[in-house]
């Protein structure tokens, strides 16, 4: 899961593999497409690989912080 060109599509069929590691490689994969990105952000064991994705946009950023609550205090808005 390291090709940055590997279509969108089998990064998505990726996230159902059987193997966990590459469930959550597949997570993290800036290709994976945005609706399969935001259901992952729910699945209690892909959430933390999911909200690690580098293609997740900053209203979705922001929308974690303020729903899980952020030790960085105040601050995140400034950051983002």
């Amino acid at each position: 899961m390291r090709d940055p060109e590997t279509a969108p599509a089998v990064v998505e069929r990726l996230t159902s593999d059987p193997d966990p590691a590459v469930r959550a490689a597949a997570a993290r994969h800036p290709n994976l497409p945005r609706p399969r990105l935001t259901e992952l952000l729910d699945d209690e064991e892909l959430a933390h690989p999911a909200a690690a994705n580098p293609a997740l946009d900053v209203a979705e950023i922001r929308r974690l912080a303020r729903t899980l609550g952020d030790p960085a205090g105040p601050c995140v808005d400034t950051l983002i």
